[in-house]
């Protein structure tokens, strides 16, 4: 269980990671394309100033000082919504200071021409139109957008190669986490069959077989009463096992006891049985070597081995006796 949390808690970081990684590259894909928009919308509306201009200075309508008006209007704001989007970026920011001093001019000359075909003539207009001035300065501003929106290409195909590595990671982590919850999943099943399954099989096995005579039946009802029943029972054997195990411990204390009285008695006849022997080996001994009293030499030398006889088994007795109280201890 702690394994499968820790694996859990690793992966779910790895995942909010990589999908917080992906949408950040999301939002500066979004940001590139949103640019390069403005860049095409900016290009559009000077365009659409230059054509209400020229319109104007054609048929001197009125009408076409609206179309000047809002595409001078919109170019301007578009140009500020730029200059906020880009404002991390200070390649960018120096383009647009050169562009906004290059769109200044170029609104000064369409409205300068305006307002000498209003208040002057119309060929002081027109000869100022044939200076090519606005056309330079068109030119200008087409030369710094294309290098604008080249910059922006860059960044877009650089941002669209990040976004899609992180898509990668992203689907990545996820496959990463099914397989971890998978394995843990199946281990999970392993673990429940094998511990917990199997041995109710088992138990389940071994009541089917048990012999008829001595199944039990479990009731359906007051389970309580057997259950206390059963704790009863179990406890009165305890108590008398605990008498029989004391009854027992008693008795080999008195068991152990007696035999070591028993061995006492038996290594004291047993020294009192080897004195006497030796002193009768002694007198008998004795006798033979002096050759006196009315006892032949034949039956002296049998007296003699019968005693020998008798101290060996008194040793035996010794080894027996010894082996009897290591025993004991």
């Amino acid at each position: 269980m702690i394994f499968s949390l820790v694996a859990a808690g690793v992966n779910l970081s790895i995942i909010v990671s990589s999908h917080a990684n992906k949408n950040e590259h999301e939002y500066w894909l979004i940001h590139t394309y949103e640019v390069i928009d403005l860049i095409s919308q900016l290009k559009v509306h000077v365009k659409n100033a230059e054509t209400g201009q020229r319109g104007f200075l054609l048929t001197q309508n009125m009408d076409y000082l609206e179309p000047f008006r809002k595409g001078t209007n919109l170019s301007l704001s578009t140009f500020e919504v730029l200059v906020r989007k880009t404002a991390d970026n200070p390649t960018q920011q120096k383009r647009l200071a050169e562009l906004d001093v290059i769109l200044n001019k170029k609104f000064s000359e369409l409205e300068q021409t305006i307002e000498l075909l209003q208040h002057a003539t119309k060929q002081e207009a027109v000869d100022l139109v044939k200076t090519d001035l606005g056309k330079h300065l068109m030119e200008e501003i087409e030369l710094v957008l294309f290098a604008f929106e080249q910059e922006e290409r860059n960044l877009l195909s650089k941002r669209t190669r990040e976004y899609q590595d992180a898509k990668r990671l992203l689907s990545s982590s996820i496959v990463m986490l099914e397989l971890v919850y998978a394995i843990l999943i199946i281990w999970l099943i392993y673990s429940i069959w094998y511990k917990v399954l199997k041995p109710i099989s088992v138990l389940v096995s071994y009541i089917k077989h048990y012999p008829e005579v001595t199944k039990f039946e479990i009731a359906q009802q007051d389970n309580c009463e057997e259950v206390s029943e059963l704790a009863r029972g179990i406890k009165s054997r305890c108590s008398e096992s605990e008498a029989v195990i004391s009854t027992l411990q008693k008795s080999e204390k008195e068991a152990v006891e007696k035999q070591r009285l028993n061995l006492r008695g038996v290594a004291e006849y047993n020294d009192a049985i080897k004195t006497s022997l030796q002193n009768l080996f002694a007198a008998l001994h004795k006798h033979k070597t002096d050759g006196l009293g009315s006892i032949s030499k034949q039956e002296i030398e049998s007296m003699v081995r019968l005693v020998n006889q008798l101290l060996d088994l008194t040793k035996d007795l010794d080894i027996y006796l010894k082996t009897s109280r290591q025993n004991s201890n």
